[in-house]
């Protein structure tokens, strides 16, 4: 079901790069229609999400298992915190996966996400949160990947 936050849809069209080195490659995932929203109003707290994988690959990159794992985590975690935040980027790397959310209240957030693990096993999780009412971070991401526009 798709919601609004802040005007924003909360899905839409994704795209995936890569960077990093071969040695310690990070995957990015990230949201590809954003930039025309904003600034926008509100969503000024950037919420990261750090899932850190049980078996990581050599690399630090997931395992399959742990992908299985981290699958069913994310659908649940975007289901019940998407009426209040946007996904706007994931980095794989160093043996986790990062989940970035611009949300305009990190209260309600952590409220969502501990109601939704409540009745499941515990989850390798840590959460930080910034403030980023500009958005740099998803910005600076799309320029290194190409896809950011001008640089105003």
């Amino acid at each position: 079901m798709n919601h609004h936050v802040a005007g924003i849809p909360s899905d839409g069209p994704w795209f995936r790069a890569e960077g990093g080195s071969p040695d310690q490659p990070t995957k990015i995932r990230a949201r590809q229609d954003l930039l025309e929203y904003l600034p926008t109003a509100g969503l000024a707290t950037r919420i990261v999400l750090s899932w850190n994988c049980r078996a990581p690959l050599e690399f630090g990159l997931p395992s399959n298992e742990d992908y299985e794992e981290i699958g069913t985590f994310e659908e649940t975690l975007v289901g019940v915190v998407g009426e209040g935040a946007v996904l706007a980027f994931v980095f794989t790397r160093g043996g986790a996966v990062e989940y970035n959310f611009y949300t305009s209240d990190s209260g309600w957030f952590m409220e969502r996400l501990n109601e939704a693990l409540a009745d499941k096993p515990p989850v390798p999780i840590t959460i930080g949160a910034e403030q980023d009412p500009e958005w740099a971070e998803y910005r600076s991401l799309m320029r290194g990947v190409g896809l950011g526009g001008s640089a105003a």
